[in-house]
């Protein structure tokens, strides 16, 4: 008996889905007779509002995404309905339903490095960890209130934007969002904590919520599992609730920019009972089916995105604008200029698959399957319809051989399937991005397509007016690819560098300046370096490969870069030296014996203090300090009863926080000076 590998079982799975239709077909000289077009098809909204850009442009591409906004309810429903049929299926066969192609790599277990749970798991937030460009991780801040003369802030993306932390601070009064598990009211509480005196902190106050935080001068934006609350804090000691806001579906993103507060808030669509969508549920705007743009080429879209302007201090809605994406594939990164939504962008599957049986798979076929696919070819009718077709033409087709026949014809459709699958991958999975732009009114600006999927925000970056993603790109029955794509500012590609980590994925992305890192993964850990300098030419100039993977990064000046990731299931850091960018090298490394970091659930979890040369790593029973100015050495371990979650210092002191607890460290001599149990009144 033959032993496939996982690449031929999977193009064998792929092909038994191609080829044996468990669909009954159309009814002779019905639909496939009668060229028109889908009942409801919102297509049929061409007033012209909404932004047209072209994308990637693939020689055997002609994919030209645009965006529009529906013209009724009925569209708006008929287009969820379509979506909902539309799933990126091969076909089916075997009865065992279809092949998606986003989750065919056979063999391949993907780990989950990366998690949207917020701290106290109530709300689905941005913490992916890699970084981009900008950021502010560790930045230092000086108090204008008195306290500390310098303090952290929030490790973020973008220097300019804060993102919303279960820690918080102005220099003088530190907020930290309790666990909620060991809550007393179910949601955990806010602990407000007087750090004017930076050796000697004190609980001052409690806000009896809990989720992450923003500070927005005197008030305090609290994103709780079902609400959004603000309290006024100008008495940091006697905090008051001034707004509370439901949430309808989950907050996708916030930022806080310029003393606004940017909001995404995902609704999921019902195609039964499409519209209003209440973000805010009914204490916010209703959003009519007429105000939510879409891509016209249908998508397996499933879920609203409305992109809020809130005032932090009332909770008032000033502006908002609503796209139709796709949870499965949504990536969300916000620059100093717009937020940029990505959705699940991928060709039609019946196209695909007519393209590929009326080219490499033409030769295996007869004259009537031929001459029926290519009049299939020319109908308009629904992606659904056109599946549900070519499975019964080719379940007559195959109906011609024995039994011996037809192994020998697949065994053949298998070779010629893995060369099409080779030379066409980028044509299988796509990824839409869409700008909305935020200086000014907040509109839908423009929108671009790219192969590949994004791993999450920390995949793209704006940079000089280009937009840069990193994406992987999958097809079945071929190895996967890593690429950087390069966007103009109507997302219009410019420039590509393709083929990166083959058989891998990409793991962590950071952008600084004019240099891109990429990190792959599968087996080992390769590390790229790319110039991204010139848009229209961006080039990989060196890789190094090396045991585990990293997950987030961090620039540490002069070409050096620390990443915070994994070998064997245990934490690793590791500093790489990319001074020569064709030749980069591992400096120092270090495994810690801890399974965990907070590090791999939220890049916010990171810190660095450069006046003391040194990095916080929290772990599961404490928090690890590391000097990395010369190499890595272990300066301390910081003790917690559990897990270390945050850490962040004032002056000389290093303030850790547990899960309700904190530990404060004089970091010119590294001992403890005091302790606070945080539930205590």
């Amino acid at each position: 008996m033959t032993t496939l590998t996982p690449t031929r079982q999977l193009v064998a799975v792929a092909l038994a889905a191609l080829l044996v239709g468990s669909a009954i077909g159309l009814a002779a000289g019905g639909v496939i007779d009668a060229p028109t077009a889908a009942a409801g098809d919102p297509n049929s909204n061409a007033d012209g509002d909404g932004p047209t850009v072209s994308g990637y442009d693939d020689a055997d591409d002609d994919h030209d995404p645009s965006i529009d906004r529906f013209d009724s309810s009925t569209a708006f429903a008929s287009y969820l309905r379509d979506a909902g049929s539309s799933t990126n299926y091969l076909g089916r066969g075997l009865g065992q339903g279809g092949v998606a192609v986003d989750e065919v790599e056979v063999g391949v277990v993907e780990e989950d490095v990366a998690t949207d749970d917020s701290a106290d798991g109530d709300v689905a937030m941005e913490t992916e960890e890699s970084a981009g460009d900008g950021a502010a991780s560790g930045n230092g801040a000086t108090s204008s209130t008195g306290g500390a003369d310098r303090y952290s802030e929030t490790n973020v993306q973008e220097a300019a934007l804060d993102e919303p932390d279960v820690l918080k601070s102005d220099g003088q009064t530190i907020y930290y969002a309790d666990r909620a598990r060991h809550a007393r009211n179910g949601y955990g509480d806010t602990h407000v904590v007087d750090a004017s005196e930076p050796a000697a902190p004190s609980k001052i106050a409690e806000i009896p919520t809990s989720g992450e935080l923003l500070l927005a001068d005197d008030v305090v934006v609290s994103v709780a599992r079902d609400r959004l609350q603000g309290y006024d804090v100008s008495e940091p000691s006697e905090p008051e609730q001034t707004w509370s806001t439901a949430v309808d579906g989950h907050v996708e993103t916030a930022r806080l920019a310029d003393g606004e507060l940017y909001l995404v808030v995902a609704d999921r669509a019902d195609a039964g009972d499409p519209c209003p969508i209440e973000p805010l549920g009914s204490d916010g705007p209703e959003v009519a089916c007429t105000d939510v743009h879409y891509p016209t080429e249908q998508t397996d879209a499933d879920t609203v995105y409305t992109t809020m302007r809130v005032d932090p201090a009332t909770g008032e809605v000033e502006d908002r604008v609503s796209f139709l994406g796709s949870a499965r594939t949504t990536a969300t990164y916000v620059s100093e200029n717009a937020v940029y939504l990505t959705y699940a962008d991928s060709p039609s599957q019946a196209e695909l698959r007519l393209e590929f049986l009326l080219t490499d798979g033409k030769e295996l076929l007869d004259e009537d399957a031929i001459d029926r696919l290519e009049r299939l070819e020319t109908y308009d009718i629904s992606d659904h319809a056109k599946r549900v077709e070519i499975d019964s033409i080719l379940q007559e087709w195959r109906s011609g051989f024995d039994r011996e026949e037809r192994r020998s014809v697949e065994r053949d459709f298998e070779d010629a399937w893995e060369s099409y699958a080779e030379e066409h991958m980028r044509q299988f999975t796509r990824t839409g991005v869409v700008k909305v732009g935020i200086d000014g009114d907040l509109a839908v600006s423009a929108a671009g397509s790219v192969p590949g999927t994004p791993l999450n925000q920390w995949s793209m970056d704006e940079h000089d007016g280009h937009l840069r993603i990193a994406t992987t790109v999958r097809a079945p029955g071929v190895d996967s690819e890593n690429d950087l794509y390069v966007l103009d500012g109507d997302l219009e590609t410019v420039g590509e560098v393709v083929g990166m980590g083959v058989d891998e994925r990409i793991y962590s992305v950071r952008y600084e300046g004019d240099t891109a890192y990429v990190v792959t993964f599968r087996e080992i850990d390769p590390f790229h370096v790319l110039d991204v300098s010139d848009p229209e030419n961006p080039e990989l100039q060196g890789e190094l490969k090396l045991p585990g993977f990293s997950t987030y990064m961090h620039p540490l000046g002069e070409d050096r870069v620390l990443g915070i990731g994994e070998e064997d299931g245990n934490v690793k850091a590791v500093i790489f030296d990319a001074s020569d960018p064709e030749n980069p090298v591992v400096e120092d490394d270090a495994v810690l014996e801890d399974r965990w970091s907070a590090v791999r659930d939220s890049h916010n979890a990171f810190l660095i203090d450069e006046r003391h040369g040194v990095f916080f790593l929290p772990g599961s029973e404490g928090g690890h300090v590391f000097a990395y100015e010369d190499g890595l050495e272990r300066v301390t371990t910081v003790e917690t009863d559990g897990p270390a979650l945050r850490a962040m210092y004032l002056d000389d002191y290093l303030y850790v926080f547990g899960e309700a607890e904190l530990v404060v460290v004089d970091e010119t001599t590294w001992e403890e000076e005091i302790y606070l149990d945080l539930r205590e009144d």
